[in-house]
């Protein structure tokens, strides 16, 4: 069908349609929504229902699919999860009064960064709608310069910030990952940013017109919003392409929620790359602060994170700021100290704390309600949340004031009970108000003269049809004579088909049907205008009347929004106390000394999973001086690795603010931690594992700081062993040496040859993981002592994994031909064929003579021509 030969309504729709070619569009034909042409094949098969089709006599009919409008919520949030947008056209005056067809507009996008529906949201994670742009090169460092701008519309939050030099790239993507947007904003015209967010899974990422990044324009329109003449109030002077940034977020906000308020918007605050540890995408990773490993694999089921081991919060707002402290360590004592003393506090008032927590679990989102309120998309139920939340305000201020921490003090003085606000709905919103507006009894009675009367009309019209009913049964004697209502007829009266012989002759016919007829009257007639007529009246009034409350509600979203932080504050904090409680959890001393010192500390998450056996503790000691580095060996599955993570995940916590688990603990404040541990491909970006481990090493090395704390795991276990092993050698002496880095460094290795470094460097220390051998196998005792380890243990891990027997006897053979250091005698335990003897690999002579070598007692010179002698030996002809 050609757009000439369609009908008016298609003409429409597909007129919308031009402006949302990307969206499927939700056009709404009286009590549904209805999706045409490719739409509405695509819908069909997104959200399993049925396709039809319009015109069906034509000879090209229309395909058609629909949903109630009502129902419309669980579709949208399906064809969200498919990865498409939603376009959601309203018919915007009444169809009763239109003339002609009925005027539709799109009234909002639904896109994965722009939702504030609860039914749409994780209620403990932030759904941000990000921006990225980037300045040509520098002509001072020949660096990009990034900006990224953030928004959250469901809470109103709004950030920018801007990343340069070397490090600028790494740095923002970095920050992606720990704001795990929903949707990402690029300038079209710069399609090579595309490859540096591509690796970010979930994530929705979409192009828009170099013009919306205009860092000036930006200015002028956040100036307007925030009613200010500089936006350098908010930290922003100096600032360029993250306005720019901003002024994305901005405009892709306006265009998708046409009709929406910005008023939850208060501010845009500037985040500084410093003013928390910088946590890296492979730490985040690494030490599974809120992913689990293998949370992305199929079929596997999703572990524990420790975001999960330590949330005991109990409110939505304080689970998103306990994830947000975890990405975001401290780096000021003082602020950490503030928090460790209100968590001691807490830990130890039992009741107080356990009130506390009773409280908050009846506190809503209010920062999510209150956006709501702004955008006009809360019902009455969101208001009747909103006033139960805020009336446990006093109660727990009145809890508070038995403490005496400055952080708690503080945010008892800075406390709003909202009084007014709480005492509005109260009073104006019925205690057991609908859903949604249409369902009515919305405005509680006495708030409202008028409304009180209409309702009083709406019953007594009733009262009068009921009467009504009773005479003209009396009069015609028709004893089942009914009035009855229904929304296309209005109210009729309704007589069997037996008695239509005594109808009056003052009845007139209104319907037949096939037992019985209807009928109307002039005194029903005008009963139904005085019943109907209060009934729409009521309807009206109460919905303006609710926009009155909603609209003075969200003049206080400032408020609002200052006791949701507040609160989310007080939940984290109590929270943090619950879990030190139950996980002996200990206050760790947090000072500006080089001394990182665990008593008996624990892997929290592992802690938690084997309820079991008790988990082994251990003890750690590093410094700037003695202590710098601990190169520890150990076989695989011994416990290396997990002892490495424990020991940054102690210092992560004493530096958000939590207590440890260990016995005692002593935290000299780390600047950034690193973590190289584990290995994997990244087949997507063409690099193999050993490629990944050297990326990752060379971005810990040109970043970290003699104040940074390093777990390095198998480094150079990718390539070949000599390789590998002139790797990792080379990497613990420069992150060892002052000169260089001299960072505080766990170094685990199956390298025994490297626990020579003990010897020829001060403050480097071994230690191994305990193993103890039982019965020809052997037994892991997880408890780090000192000293390096003399076996790898391989061949007892390999017979651990399930390795066929006929395959770990053979294995046992050729590593005891192996070990034999003359390769002419014949082993008296495990006797081989001459053959098996001659295809082993045998070791060069001149490797001996190399492991003799004492390269730092050679000058530069002697090495060269020892080296040339042993290449001119290796390279003879036999």
């Amino acid at each position: 069908m050609t757009h000439s030969d369609a009908s008016p309504l298609i003409r429409q729709y597909r007129e919308i349609k031009r402006g949302y070619p990307d969206s499927v569009l939700f056009f709404r034909v009286g009590d549904f929504y209805e999706m045409f042409d490719e739409d509405a094949r695509e819908a069909s098969r997104l959200l399993s229902i049925a396709l039809t089709s319009r015109d069906k006599s034509s000879t090209d009919p229309v395909p058609l699919c629909g949903i109630p409008y009502h129902a419309s919520q669980g579709y949208i949030a399906k064809l969200l999860k498919a990865g498409r947008t939603v376009a959601l056209c309203e018919q915007v005056e009444d169809p009763k009064s239109a003339k002609g067809l009925v005027r539709r507009e799109v009234v909002r996008l639904y896109t994965p960064g722009t939702l504030v529906d609860t039914e749409f949201l994780s209620p403990s994670e932030s759904n941000f709608l990000t921006a990225i742009c980037r300045s040509s090169r520098s002509a001072a460092d020949g660096h990009f310069l990034w900006g990224l701008a953030g928004l959250d519309v469901s809470t109103g939050e709004f950030w920018v910030m801007e990343f340069g030099g070397i490090a600028g790239t790494a740095q923002m993507l970095d920050e992606l990952v720990r704001v795990e947007p929903r949707e990402v904003l690029y300038p079209e015209s710069a399609q090579s940013i595309l490859s540096f967010v591509t690796d970010l899974r979930g994530i929705k990422v979409c192009p828009q017109p170099a013009t919306k990044f205009n860092a000036e324009h930006a200015s002028i329109t956040l100036q307007t919003h925030f009613q200010v003449h500089s936006l350098d109030g908010f930290g922003c002077q100096g600032l360029t392409v993250a306005l720019g940034s901003a002024g994305a977020v901005w405009q892709y906000f306006r265009e998708t929620q046409p009709t929406a308020s910005f008023d939850h918007v208060r501010r845009v605050q500037r985040r500084w790359n410093h003013d928390a540890m910088h946590l890296d995408q492979a730490t985040i990773r690494n030490l599974e602060l809120v992913r689990p490993l293998n949370g992305d694999q199929p079929g596997v089921e999703r572990g524990k994170t420790v975001l999960s081991v330590l949330d005991r919060t109990v409110t939505s707002m304080g689970g998103r700021l306990l994830r947000d402290w975890l990405l975001r360590p401290l780096l000021d004592r003082e602020a950490i100290q503030r928090r460790l003393d209100a968590v001691a506090e807490l830990k130890n008032a039992v009741p107080q704390r356990v009130a506390i927590r009773t409280i908050l679990r009846s506190v809503q989102d209010i920062a999510r309600l209150s956006s709501r309120m702004t955008l006009r998309a809360a019902g009455p139920r969101e208001c009747i949340a909103l006033k139960e939340s805020l009336s446990t305000l006093p109660e727990l201020r009145a809890q508070l004031e038995t403490f005496n921490s400055s952080l708690l003090t503080t945010l008892r003085d800075q406390w709003d009970d909202c009084r007014d606000i709480s005492t509005l709905i109260e009073d104006a919103i019925h205690p057991e108000a609908p859903l949604v507006l249409r369902d009515g009894n919305i405005i509680r009675e006495g708030y409202h003269g008028a409304v009180d009367d209409l309702r009083k009309t709406r019953v007594e019209g009733k009262e009068w049809i009921a009467a009504l009913e009773a005479r003209e049964r009396n009069r015609t004697g028709i004893d089942s004579l009914k009035i009855r209502y229904n929304q296309v007829f209005g109210y009729y009266i309704e007589i069997t088909k037996a008695n239509l012989q005594k109808v009056p002759p003052d009845y007139s016919r209104k319907q037949t049907l096939v037992n019985a007829e209807r009928f109307m009257t002039h005194e029903l007639s005008e009963l139904e205008r005085r019943v109907t007529g209060s009934e729409a009246q009521l309807a009206s009034l109460e919905e303006e009347l609710f926009g009155q409350v909603r609209d003075r509600i969200a003049r206080e979203v400032s408020r609002l929004q200052s006791m949701s932080g507040l609160l989310a504050t007080v939940d984290v904090l109590t929270g943090l106390a619950e879990a030190a409680a139950l996980g002996r959890y200990v206050q760790p001393t947090v000072d500006n000394s080089d001394v990182i010192a665990i008593v008996d500390g624990r892997h929290p998450v592992v802690e938690s999973l084997n309820h079991e056996q008790m988990f082994v503790a251990n003890d750690t000691r590093l410094d700037g001086n003695d202590n710098r580095l601990l190169i520890l060996t150990g076989p695989n599955m011994a416990g290396k690795s997990t002892y490495l993570r424990q020991v940054a995940l102690i210092v992560l916590l004493a530096q958000i603010g939590s207590f440890v688990p260990a016995t005692e603990a002593r935290i000299g404040l780390a600047d950034r931690v690193f973590t190289r541990v584990g290995a994997s491909d990244n087949l997507a970006g063409g690099q193999s594992t050993f490629m990944v481990e050297m990326t990752e090493s060379a971005h810990i090395l040109n970043s970290a700081t003699n104040r940074s704390l390093i777990l390095l795991d198998e480094i150079g276990r990718g390539t070949s062993t000599y390789d590998g092993l002139s790797i990792a050698w080379a990497i613990a002496e420069y992150i060892h040496d002052q000169h260089y880095l001299g960072a505080r460094t766990l170094f685990a290795t199956h390298y025994h040859e490297m626990t020579q470094l003990e010897s020829l460097r001060d403050g480097i220390k071994n230690y191994r993981v305990a193993v103890r051998e039982q019965d020809g196998d052997v037994v892991f005792l997880r408890k780090i002592m000192p000293g390096g380890a003399d076996r790898s243990y391989g061949i007892h891990v390999a017979k651990l994994a399930g390795l066929p027997g006929p395959v770990i006897t053979r294995a046992q053979e050729v590593l005891t031909r192996l070990e034999q250091p003359d390769s002419s005698s014949e082993s008296t335990t495990t006797p081989l064929q001459h053959d098996d003897r001659r295809t082993l690999p045998q070791p060069h002579s001149v490797i001996d003579e190399v492991r003799q070598i004492d390269l730092f007692s050679m000058t530069p010179l002697d090495a060269l021509n020892r080296l040339a002698e042993l290449q001119k030996r290796v390279t003879q002809p036999q």
